[in-house]
């Protein structure tokens, strides 16, 4: 990738190309060009794959997001793979335009235009205070693995930081949330997406909020409930996030969230994402040119996940 293609929803650092690679130990980009080189070969070389032709500059991100690691790398885009078929509530049978019309009338899910000055992205869900009793929290993830997969292909940070602003958190909406769909939502998001979460921002104010940390810490793991920050303010919220990066709602410079949700959606749901998003949806894995050894090792375990039973 010799280039950060411009986009309408994401503004990116001076230099931050080169800069999040020299902070990934790839100031060569010819070892950068192996790394990637390394790692298609390797996707090639799969007989379990479904399918084995992705973009260089998807697969760079992917290397990216993954500290440089090769040995990671693999590991995550395998998991990726196989969890379309472990998981197929969470990442099959999309209808980007029409289903998630509930869902972003009860929260503005958006990303902030700006990066920090770290070249971190933060993601942001901002509840509304909407109530339908009709809500289905997996669509929640179905939504942000989406979003997830766009950033894949356009952005290119070092990590993220997520926001959630729980304000207007209504208790139908808490109802409605589910600990084990938020806890196989996050592990796919991580595990298999390979998204390295520096921080997670929760707004307080909601009479339920002590429900909602609750909630938080049984989502995550808890190396990642330890990186929770609560704030009793946005002013608190400005120390860790700069405001002229931030939303109206939030004290900042930035447009609404509302807009922001909306310009993103129009970018996810563009012809061009639906396509690339349907083609994700075939990169499953066919497991019976997969070793059952190797499977049960990998995956036994995991949400979605059976166990198989290996005699030598």
């Amino acid at each position: 990738m010799e280039a950060i293609k411009a986009n309408p929803v994401l503004q990116f650092n001076k230099n931050q190309l080169t800069n999040v690679r020299k902070q990934l130990d790839y100031d060569d980009v010819n070892k950068l060009i192996q790394d990637v080189d390394h790692l298609d070969n390797w996707i090639r070389q799969q007989p379990h794959f479904r399918v084995i032709d992705f973009d260089r500059e998807f697969l760079e991100r992917f290397l990216i997001y993954n500290k440089g690691s090769i040995g990671r790398a693999k590991q995550r885009f395998d998991k990726l793979c196989t969890f379309i078929n472990l998981m197929p509530e969470f990442m099959q049978n999309y209808d980007i335009k029409n289903e998630f019309g509930i869902s972003l009338k009860l929260a503005d899910v958006c990303v902030l235009p700006k990066p920090s000055p770290d070249n971190y992205r933060t993601l942001v869900t901002r509840m509304t205070g909407y109530e339908n009793n009709d809500y289905v929290h997996i669509t929640y993830f179905r939504y942000l693995t989406i979003l997830v997969e766009y950033m894949l292909h356009n952005d290119y940070c070092v990590g993220y930081e997520l926001l959630v602003d729980t304000r207007k958190l209504t208790l139908t909406t808490l109802k409605s949330l589910n600990p084990i769909t938020s806890h196989k939502g996050m592990t796919l998001l991580t595990k298999a997406l390979g998204q390295r979460i520096k921080k997670i921002h929760l707004i307080s104010g909601s009479k339920f909020f002590n429900a909602v940390v609750a909630f938080g810490k049984q989502s995550v793991s808890a190396k990642l409930a330890q990186r929770i920050i609560v704030h009793d303010s946005v002013e608190s919220l400005h120390e860790h996030v700069p405001r002229e990066n931030l939303p109206v709602e939030f004290g900042g410079l930035e447009r609404s969230t509302k807009e922001l949700t909306e310009l993103l959606f129009n970018e996810i749901s563009s012809e061009e994402n639906i396509a690339r998003v349907k083609y994700m949806e075939k990169a499953s894995t066919n497991e019976l040119y997969r070793m059952s050894c190797k499977f049960n090792e990998e995956y036994s375990g995991m949400p979605g996940s059976f166990k198989t039973l290996c005699v030598d």
